[in-house]
């Protein structure tokens, strides 16, 4: 353990340490079960002790019972009477600085009573660690410390630290879960596990045990199971958890008996039903490691002849009938693998459904079952073979609503491929070919979705409200997308509005995503704080585990919520990961376009134009022809990092007009606000109070205010801006105005207001968490644009001749523009740069 970090020990570690160096008593027992990490601390503990000067001599208790064997190395030789030797050994040791004694509770009588003479006599600090909880023992009467468990962010950071980087926000309980706590015990796990580094996430993607490296105790207690009660433990650890009833079918009594009797089985709580599991979850990771094959297929055989024989009427239950049988290699009704793809597809797991639909195409080669299977093999990175079976079934198909049903599918595939023009061609295809209004009716609806994928905001919401006022019950089919479409067009009311009438009607998938398209509507009608409150509750109540897609996709939402609130680091961490786990790597048109937007803002704001451009880059080699990305601030802000001020704002003007042109108002907003905050303000203020006066947001007057306030460079209404921004929870934006404003203050001759804002700014810095923008630096807001340029490339080191190469200036301008930023800054050479502008 001396090889890991040592996380969550501080305060323990500061008193052991202050007996150690004599400035806390002379006793102190350190209490804790096997493998707590009681060594690992003292011996962190001796270390810092040894810098204060302090010398620490270290004794190890062993079992055996020799008088006085663990303190041989610091005894005089003994004349043979132990009084004599006890008080010789006393006298020896006093004076050599503190003691450590490892498992005390090891130590024979004559050492233990050298040990209470040592305590009892304060000759000398005496730290004590003993197994249990130290409350019996002739040491009972010591000062104590009991060692807990680590605590999830214990392990998180311990992670994080061993592996070298971000790891999955899932696995820190996964593990802890596994080990209980105990750092041996998740050492252990650790090491026995393959992680696997996912853009910059590192993610646990397969079971940690194989029959090859379980720990030994566990290899040991299941070793010593009678056949019959092994067996029967695999068949729980398959189904955990698993109904009494379907237990009480496929086990003898008597096992049953033996199982528990062994204290292999736990009831989980559950209100309506009473379930079994195995007491510890790594019994079931052992298990299902060392199952043979054979045995293997009997018994997710006869779990699905259990379960479906009880009518299956608990929630996955079909699901897990369906695996069962498909892996078990037997036959299955493909309505049922049909049913149980569809739950599988509802809970994100495409995988999962291409298996199952698979599995039934191999079993009756149905229309029903290809035309399921077309919508998920481009999941599984088979859109070729996606289209190539849709264009079959269109030729097959026996009626309308079939056909209508095949080109659907094919568009959705089109899209997903990145074919955007044949996706739209497709679908309006459809629509204009078929008869039957109802059909007529989901294929508009899908129109409408579509049109929101690729970015067309005002065709969605134009779609979705002609829909609605000839349809009002057709709500909940249209808010997963339209809930979204109407805030992206500044119609954030409306948009809250639809997302609650939807939810009352809808459950399970369906109502989960209007409820993340709920948290991006709060957001940009500037419901900071409720947006976040929304997202954080759904991922504490989202499964845990090394699978967790849904939570993939509320990280994905709630980072970009973050990074509009001004948390940059925060946001980081969430898009990564959402970014990592999403299982749609590589499929075009999909909800990573605006993550890894959002992510280059962040790693841009950070300041690491490098991870920035790495971003873009990978946007622009998934961005799809015809896909008007709705978000657009990332590549602005990557500009921004690499220096290039006037194309960052010159960017966000192109893209604004972009933006506006699809009907996406309230992001040209945004992307304008972006270029006021890069020193644009003039430039964008009347845009932004045109779009502003049409919106819903509040957000969105807010931009358009601060945009005003900064082009007239007013400082009184600045300060109100940063009120309200932090009111808002946006407190970058915050932070930024009163940063300038507290600038106009100096300026105009009002010191006390200057003051009244730096000492707001001073407040709001520390949450903006290590962001960097020109308007949270003084100094810089006093120069030109240019001006900031050019400081900023010569504060990373570019000579004058390469910074008049990057901006296309001549040499003698960068000369011109240095000396009059020397000026205003006070400041006589470059080198000085670093120190006021950040690189």
């Amino acid at each position: 353990m001396s090889s890991w970090p040592l996380v969550g020990r501080a305060g323990e570690l500061d008193r052991i340490v202050a007996v150690m160096t004599g400035r806390a008593g002379n006793g102190l027992v350190v209490a804790g079960p096997a493998g707590i990490g009681k060594s690992r601390l003292l011996s962190e503990a001796r270390s810092r002790a040894g810098a204060w000067g302090a010398g620490v001599s270290w004794v190890f208790a062993t079992p055996g019972g020799i008088p006085l064997l663990p303190f041989a190395h610091l005894l005089p030789a003994a004349d043979g009477e132990l009084t004599r030797t006890l008080t010789a050994a006393a006298a020896h040791i006093t004076g050599s600085g503190a003691l450590v004694i490892d498992d005390a509770h090891l130590l024979d009588p004559a050492s233990a009573a050298l040990a209470r003479h040592l305590v009892e006599g304060a000759a000398i600090p005496v730290v004590l660690a003993v197994r249990g909880e130290g409350t019996a023992g002739w040491w009972r009467d010591l000062e104590r410390i009991a060692l807990e468990g680590l605590t999830e962010s214990d392990t998180a950071e311990l992670l994080s630290t061993a592996l070298g980087g971000q790891v999955e926000s899932t696995l820190p309980a996964h593990l802890l879960r596994l080990s209980g706590g105990n750092p041996l015990l998740l050492r252990e796990l650790v090491e026995a596990a393959t992680f696997t580094e996912m853009n910059g996430v590192w993610r646990l993607l397969q079971p940690i045990f194989e029959d090859t490296n379980l720990p030994a105790t566990i290899a040991a207690r299941l070793d010593r199971l009678a056949p019959a009660v092994r067996a029967a433990a695999e068949l729980v650890a398959l189904a955990e958890p698993v109904g009494a009833a379907i237990l009480e079918r496929l086990i003898a009594p008597e096992v049953i008996a033996d199982l528990e009797s062994e204290r292999l089985l736990t009831a989980p709580p559950d209100r309506r039903r009473h379930l079994v599991a195995l007491v510890h979850p790594l019994y079931g990771e052992a298990l299902r490691a060392t199952l043979p094959p054979l045995r293997a297929r009997d018994h997710r055989r006869r779990l699905a002849d259990a379960v479906e024989a009880t009518g299956a009427r608990r929630r996955r239950d079909k699901v897990r009938i369906a695996v069962w049988r498909v892996e078990a290699g037997v036959a299955a009704d493909p309505a049922l693998l049909r049913e149980a793809a569809w739950e599988a597809s509802e809970a994100l797991d495409h995988q999962l459904a291409g298996r199952l639909l698979q599995a039934a195409v191999d079993a009756d080669g149905s229309f029903e079952s290809r035309l399921a299977l077309v919508a998920e093999l481009p999941y599984l990175g088979e859109a070729t073979r996606a289209l190539e079976l849709a264009q079959a079934l269109e030729a097959e198909a026996p009626d309308d609503a079939s056909r209508a049903r095949t080109l659907s599918a094919r568009a959705r595939v089109h899209l997903i491929h990145g074919q955007v023009s044949e996706a739209r061609n497709t679908l309006t295809f459809a629509v204009l070919t078929t008869a039957d209004p109802q059909v007529r009716l989901r294929l508009e609806i899908s129109r409408a979705a579509q049109a929101f994928a690729v970015g067309y905001i005002g065709e969605s919401v134009e779609l979705a409200d002609r829909i609605l006022r000839r349809h009002p019950a057709d709500r909940a089919a249209l808010a997963v997308s339209q809930v979204r479409a109407l805030a992206c067009a500044g119609r954030t009311r409306d948009a809250i509005e639809l997302a609650h009438v939807a939810l009352d009607g809808s459950d399970g998938p369906r109502a989960e995503l209007i409820r993340m398209a709920l948290l991006q509507a709060l957001a940009l009608d500037g419901q900071i704080a409720n947006a976040i409150e929304l997202g954080q509750s759904a991922l504490e109540a989202e499964a845990t585990g090394t699978a967790a897609t849904w939570r993939a996709y509320w990280a994905h939402d709630l980072g970009q919520v973050f990074l509009l609130s001004g948390r940059p680091a925060t946001a980081r961490r969430w898009l990564r990961e959402a970014l990592a786990v999403m299982p749609i790597q590589g499929i075009a048109a999909s909800p990573q376009m605006w993550g890894l937007d959002a992510l280059s803002e962040a790693e841009s704001v950070l300041g690491d134009a490098y991870r920035a451009g790495k971003a873009m880059e990978r946007l622009r080699a998934g961005l799809p022809g015809g896909f008007a990305a709705p978000r657009r601030s990332g590549s602005v802000w990557a500009r921004y990092a690499e220096g290039d001020l006037t194309a960052a704002v010159d960017l966000a003007l192109s893209q604004a007009a972009e933006l506006e042109q699809v009907g996406s108002l309230l992001m040209a907003s945004w992307v304008l606000h972006d270029a006021a905050r890069l020193g644009a303000a003039t430039t964008v203020a009347d845009d932004l109070q045109r779009l502003a006066a049409s919106s819903q947001s509040a957000l969105q007057s807010l931009m358009a205010r601060n945009a005003a306030a900064l082009s007239r460079r007013d400082a009184a209404a600045l300060d109100e801006i940063s009120r309200e921004a932090a009111a808002t929870g946006c407190v970058l934006w915050a932070a930024e105005a009163a940063s300038t404003a507290s600038l106009i203050h100096r300026a105009e001759g009002r010191l006390g207001s200057a003051l009244a804002s730096s000492a707001r700014l001073n407040d709001l810095t520390p949450a903006c968490e290590g962001a960097r923008t020109p308007g949270l630096s003084s100094p810089p807001a006093i120069l030109t644009r240019r001006e900031h340029e050019v400081a900023g490339f010569a504060s990373r080191g570019l000579s004058d001749r390469e910074i008049a190469e990057r901006l296309h200036l001549s040499v003698r301008t960068v000369h011109s523009h240095l000396y009059r930023i020397y000026r205003k800054l006070n400041i006589e050479h470059r080198s000085q740069l670093p120190d006021i502008i950040s690189p």
